[in-house]
């Protein structure tokens, strides 16, 4: 091989340049070396060649391409873990064709579909899914139309109204978590300025919430703006 297709290649002698020969490891494969050459701490690297991970099969630790291409973050060939197997699913199902007809097969699982709902976000996603697709039916003349509008209207408000009882509860319930474990712990000057930002961000927007709901303000004045967005402290 010429020099110039090893510079092209970026190997000499087959080997990524990053394992000289003196780490290498004859028990390891070459293309396990050419995955973990992607660590790009040298010495982080050549620790992590001569210490596999352990055998989930029991036996000796080894090194697996899979095992490899965790350390370094790569997609697996074999999905294990919970996150492995949603990734693969979402590579399979990219397209929306796809993913439609594998959300209804999936929904129709009552298990599924319970758990679906009871996630904040995706109850959200449904809820709008159901109102755009009737709020597209409803294509006649206003007269023909008005028992529709008023259905329409009525799902509007309801998802409306979800969506903002949602958001309080996961607030409180994020802060229900998180609080209790605050005890003893130590925060500088800066992290308490910060934090405290953030509070006044979520008391000027409770307070606009409380403003539409109960006197139909929904306008944002100029000081408000400028504290949601982070800019009016």
């Amino acid at each position: 091989m010429s020099a110039w297709r090893i510079r092209r290649s970026g190997t000499t002698g087959g080997w990524p340049p990053r394992w000289p020969k003196e780490h290498r490891r004859a028990d390891v494969s070459h293309t396990i070396h050419k995955i973990l050459a992607s660590i790009p701490d040298e010495q982080e690297r050549f620790e992590a060649v001569d210490n596999p991970p352990p055998n989930p099969r029991g036996g000796p630790a080894r090194w697996t391409h899979d095992s490899a291409k965790r350390i370094v973050g790569w997609k697996v060939d074999t999905p294990e873990s919970v996150q492995e197997k949603v990734d693969a699913i979402h590579d399979l199902a990219a397209d929306d064709q796809v993913a439609a007809r594998v959300a209804t097969d999936f929904l129709s699982r009552p298990a599924v579909a319970s758990k679906t709902m009871a996630d904040d976000t995706a109850r959200h996603a449904v809820n709008e899914a159901q109102f755009d697709q009737f709020r597209q039916q409803v294509q006649y003349g206003r007269e023909e139309a008005a028992p529709q509008l008023d259905q329409l209207r009525c799902m509007e408000h309801n998802t409306q109204f979800m969506d903002l009882v949602a958001a309080c509860r996961q607030f409180t319930v994020t802060a229900g978590k998180i609080v209790p474990n605050l005890r003893g712990e130590p925060y500088d000057d800066g992290e308490r300025e910060t934090i405290l930002r953030g509070l006044a961000r979520v008391r000027a927007s409770a307070d606009w919430i409380e403003n539409a709901v109960t006197r139909g303000e929904v306008d944002l004045d100029e000081q408000l703006q400028k504290l949601l967005k982070g800019s009016g402290e």
